[in-house]
């Protein structure tokens, strides 16, 4: 091949944008299918943008090897929505975080819908999959929702999918403690936990403490033990943990 064919290759191959390394890559994937009504609807995205307003979250995000994190937000019912939000947004900056806090407060549902959680985990890892922009020793799917569906095998297989790329999958469940065991059995990985909510007034509550975990990055972190995580919901009445091995 001659130099002058070469040149442009090699011009391209120079300018390529390296990822750039953060401590987390993290999915917020959000049932917004036709039980949550729109009070509902409120209450979880205000608790999402409150607990990223947390001073401690705040700290944890920025107080990492790389002092930030990446995330993105997807909407799911019986299947995932398309929005601007499926983009992830890095969090460098106390002003970063809370403008990312500020657009969940005030993000329009995208919609409603039956119940497909397979739907909303197959979209946060085919994003994560994708994403060319960052790259992290962490990547975590945090599905939040009050419902299950009747598709076992393909939540399962969704989960599988996961797994197999060392994505993790953490749950948020609201009302019925049966939708807290569905999706310990059904949705989170093996290295995953899930909190309960037994309402969206307690989801603020429990989402927050989900996130400190989530974001803490510290060394040898991990998965929370359940002791560990008792210790963090303390006082806390009414939310359940839980924690399974895929079989």
């Amino acid at each position: 091949m001659k130099i002058t064919k070469l040149l442009p290759i090699m011009l391209f191959a120079s300018f390529q944008i390296q990822a750039a390394p953060v401590d987390l890559e993290l999915s917020l994937v959000i049932d917004v299918s036709g039980s949550v009504n729109g009070n509902e609807y409120n209450l979880m995205m205000d608790g999402y943008a409150n607990a990223f307003r947390n001073t401690t979250v705040q700290n944890n995000i920025l107080g990492g090897t790389n002092g930030s994190i990446a995330v993105n937000t997807i909407f799911f019912s019986s299947s995932a929505f398309t929005t601007s939000l499926d983009n992830f947004v890095l969090l460098d900056s106390t002003t970063a975080i809370n403008n990312f806090a500020d657009t969940l407060d005030n993000f329009a549902r995208p919609g409603g819908g039956g119940t497909r959680i397979y739907t909303g985990t197959n979209k946060a890892i085919a994003l994560l999959d994708a994403d060319t922009l960052y790259e992290s020793t962490r990547q975590i799917i945090d599905i939040s929702g009050d419902g299950s569906n009747s598709s076992i095998s393909l939540d399962q297989a969704a989960r599988a999918d996961a797994a197999s790329k060392n994505y993790t999958i953490n749950g948020i469940t609201i009302g019925s403690n049966s939708i807290n065991t569905y999706y310990a059995d059904n949705v989170i990985t093996s290295d995953g936990f899930a909190l309960h909510a037994n309402s969206f007034a307690e989801f603020e509550q429990a989402i927050l403490q989900k996130l400190k975990v989530e974001t803490d990055t510290t060394p040898d972190n991990g998965v929370p033990e359940p002791t560990t995580l008792a210790l963090l919901l303390l006082g806390l009445l009414g939310f359940r943990f839980s924690r399974k091995s895929v079989n």
